[in-house]
């Protein structure tokens, strides 16, 4: 399978663990070090994501991706991917189109994890 491929296939998995809060996929796709940018502009580490998905505290309503674009580098491919989400966030509910970027990296083990993202809310 080439990197391209391998890329959609691990996004695809990201994206499902995020809509159903599955941790241990998470867990294994992000990498210890990942930097997260989120819409407002906060970091977020990967400890900070995974119990946002452990407490329940973030639910994903809904979530569907398009306008997919992946660019492989080698050891490195970036993803960009425009995503219509709805949820709820400590309690208050949310809904929107955003961007998402993620450097995806092969670690020395062969296997991919993502290493930084970025959302950005998109404005029309």
């Amino acid at each position: 399978m080439d990197t391209i491929m391998q890329i959609e296939t691990l996004d695809a998995q990201l994206i499902e663990a995020m809509k159903t809060s599955n941790v241990a996929v998470l867990d294994s796709l992000l990498h210890e070090g990942v930097i997260f940018t989120n819409h407002a502009g906060h970091l977020v580490t990967k400890g900070d994501d995974l119990e946002t998905h452990r407490s329940g505290n973030l639910q994903i309503f809904s979530l569907e991706t398009g306008a997919q674009f992946i660019q492989d580098y080698g050891d490195v491919a970036v993803v960009s991917v425009v995503v219509d989400i709805s949820g709820s966030f400590s309690g208050h509910t949310f809904a929107g189109i955003h961007r998402y970027t993620r450097v995806w990296k092969k670690n020395e083990a062969g296997s991919w994890q993502v290493i930084a993202a970025h959302e950005s809310q998109v404005i029309s």
